[in-house]
C-alpha cells in the first residue's frame, strides 16, 4: 500500500486533486464574503436572520473556508505537506457535526450532498498527505524559507485581488444569478415530482406567540390530483409560495375554526391563488358556521385592490370572476359528529367536531386516499370524536401545549410587570391538548406516526424539544416528529411506508 501511495505519478495526481480541493475551499470562502445569503441557502441549507446573521456568515464562514483553502494550497504547493492536517481536522469536525445532527435532529436530511463532498475532501487530502510522507524526506525537493514566504504572500495577494474584483462585479454576478434562479423557480412546480399518494406538508407550525422561524397555522394535503389547504394563518401564504405549491390548483381551503391565527392569511391566499394561475372562479373556503362572514370580510377588504388589478392586468392574468373566495359552511353532522365534505374516486375528506370551547364549532379533518390516512386535529382538547376519527391513521398532525413551559412564561410575566401576558398564558391551558395526552390518543388509536405543530409556547430551538415533549415518547411507541415549515410526509398507496421529504 505504501509503495502504491508513494509512486510518483500517484503522488502527483493526489497533489493536483488536493490543490483542486484547496481552490474549491477558497472559492467557497470568497462566496461567503461576496454573497453570503446565496451560499448559506445553497450549501448550508440555512437562512440567515437579519444583518447580524449575514455578518457572521461573511466573517465566520468566509474566514473558515478561506483559511482551509490557504492551508490546503500551502500544503500542496510546498513540501510542507503536514499543513494539510489543518483543513483535514476542520473538515473532519464539520463531518462529525453533520453526522451528529442526522442522528439527533428529527429533520429530513437536506445536506447529504454537502456531507458527501466534505467526506471526499477529507479522503483526498488525507491520501495526499500520506502519499508524501511515505516517500521519506530525502526524496523531497527542499524549499527555502524565503521562497515559502514568497509563495504564501503571492497566494494571499491573489486572494485579495479576487475578493476586490468580485465586489467590483457584484452587479453582473447578481444579475446572472437572478436570471438562473428565476428560470429555475418559475419553471418548477414543487409538487410535480411527488408520486401518486397521500401527502401532507407543513407551511405554518407556529402559534400567536411570535417566533421568527414559524408562520401561523397552515398545512396542505395532496391526495392524487386534489390539493387542499388546511387553515391559513398569518404569513403562511409566503411559505406555500416558497414551497412552490401551485396555488391556482387548490381544490378548497379548509378552516378548522375562526381564530385569527388560523385564518388571518386568507386574504393573501385568495389573492395569490387568483393571480398566480388566472383562476376563473373564486377560491372555495370550507369551515364552521361564521365562515361566510369571514370570507365576505376579506372579499370586501380586498375589493379595492381587486379593482386595481383588474384595471391593470388582462383577463388572462386577473379575470374578474376569479377574484376572492366563496364560503361553504359545514352544518350537518352524523351521530358521531362527522360529515363527509368531499368525495371522489379513492378519496374521502371528513370534517369532525372537536372541543375548543368557547370556540364553537371547531373542526378537525381526516383524509382517506387509497388505503392511507391523515388526521389533522385542529385546536382541541381531547375528545371522543377525535379519538374515533384517529383510529388507524397513518399520521396524526396534532397541535400541543406544554403546561410546564407555559407556567414559566406565566411566572416571568408576573415578575416582569406584564399581567396580561401572564393571564393569557394561563387562559390557553383550558382549550388545548398536552403532548402526553396526544401520545395516549395516538397509542390507543393505533396511529403510526405523530407530528406536532402549532406549538404553545414557541420552540425556537431544538434544545427545547425534549422539554416540550415531556413523557410523550414513553407513552407512544411510534415515531414522533416536531414539525417545521417545509416538511412533507408522503404515504404511497399499497404500502405502509411513511416517507419524509423537504420542500424548503
Amino acid at each position: 500500500m505504501n509503495a502504491v501511495l508513494g509512486a510518483p505519478r500517484v503522488e502527483v495526481a493526489l497533489r493536483w486533486l488536493a490543490a483542486a480541493v484547496g481552490v474549491l475551499l477558497l472559492l467557497m470562502g470568497l462566496g461567503f464574503l461576496v454573497m453570503p445569503e446565496l451560499l448559506a441557502a445553497g450549501i448550508l441549507a440555512a437562512e440567515p436572520a437579519r444583518a447580524v446573521g449575514i455578518n457572521s456568515l461573511r466573517g465566520d464562514f468566509g474566514g473558515l473556508f478561506l483559511g482551509m483553502g490557504l492551508f490546503t494550497l500551502a500544503g500542496t504547493l510546498t513540501h510542507h505537506r503536514r499543513l494539510l492536517s489543518v483543513p483535514i481536522a476542520f473538515l473532519a469536525l464539520i463531518v462529525m457535526g453533520r453526522l451528529t445532527s442526522m442522528i439527533v435532529d428529527d429533520l429530513p436530511v437536506v445536506t447529504a450532498g454537502a456531507l458527501a463532498g466534505e467526506v471526499l475532501f477529507v479522503l483526498v487530502l488525507s491520501l495526499s498527505m500520506r502519499s508524501s510522507s511515505v516517500r521519506g524526506v530525502a526524496d523531497r525537493r527542499s524549499v527555502s524559507a524565503a521562497t515559502l514566504r514568497l509563495r504564501v504572500a503571492l497566494a494571499l495577494g491573489v486572494v485579495a485581488v479576487i475578493v476586490v474584483g468580485a465586489f467590483q462585479v457584484q452587479r453582473q454576478i447578481g444579475l446572472r444569478l437572478l436570471a438562473a434562479a428565476a428560470s429555475s423557480q418559475l419553471a418548477v412546480d414543487g409538487l410535480e415530482a411527488l408520486p401518486d399518494g397521500l401527502h401532507v406538508g407543513l407551511a405554518g407550525t407556529g402559534a400567536p406567540l411570535p417566533e421568527q422561524r414559524r408562520h401561523g397555522g397552515c398545512s396542505f394535503v395532496l391526495a392524487g390530483e386534489h390539493l387542499f389547504i388546511v387553515d391559513s394563518g398569518p404569513g403562511s401564504t409566503k411559505a406555500l409560495e416558497l414551497m412552490r405549491l401551485p396555488l391556482a390548483d387548490i381544490r378548497a381551503v379548509l378552516l378548522t375554526h375562526l381564530h385569527s391565527d388560523h385564518m388571518g392569511g386568507l386574504g393573501e391566499l385568495m389573492l395569490k391563488a387568483w393571480t398566480r394561475g388566472a383562476r376563473t372562479e373564486p377560491l372555495n373556503v370550507v369551515g364552521p358556521e361564521g365562515v361566510e362572514q369571514v370570507v365576505a370580510g376579506f372579499n370586501l377588504a380586498y375589493s379595492i385592490d381587486t379593482g386595481f388589478r383588474v384595471a391593470h392586468h388582462p383577463p388572462t392574468i386577473a379575470a374578474p370572476e376569479g377574484a376572492g373566495g366563496v364560503a361553504e359552511a359545514v352544518k350537518s353532522f352524523d351521530a358521531d359528529g362527522a360529515a363527509v365534505i368531499f368525495q371522489a374516486p379513492d378519496l374521502k375528506v371528513t370534517a369532525f367536531l372537536v372541543d375548543h370551547r368557547p370556540v364553537k364549532p371547531a373542526f378537525g379533518y381526516r383524509f382517506d386516499y387509497k388505503g392511507r390516512s391523515v388526521v389533522i386535529s385542529g385546536d382541541t382538547l381531547p375528545s371522543e370524536s377525535l379519538r374515533r376519527q384517529t383510529q388507524g391513521a397513518d399520521i396524526l398532525l396534532h397541535e400541543a401545549l406544554q403546561p410546564e413551559m407555559l407556567q414559566i412564561i406565566h411566572d416571568a410575566g408576573l415578575r416582569g410587570g406584564q399581567p396580561n401576558a401572564a393571564q393569557l398564558s394561563s387562559d390557553i391551558l383550558t382549550y388545548h391538548t398536552f403532548p402526553e395526552e396526544v401520545a395516549r390518543i395516538a397509542r390507543d388509536a393505533n396511529v403510526r406516526h405523530v407530528v406536532f405543530h402549532h406549538f404553545l409556547p414557541q420552540v425556537p430551538m431544538r434544545i427545547f424539544h425534549s422539554a416540550f415533549l415531556g413523557g410523550t415518547r414513553d407513552i407512544f411507541p411510534g415515531p414522533v416528529t416536531m414539525g417545521v415549515e417545509g416538511m412533507v410526509f408522503s404515504l404511497p398507496p399499497g404500502t405502509s411506508d411513511i416517507q419524509m421529504g423537504w420542500l424548503l
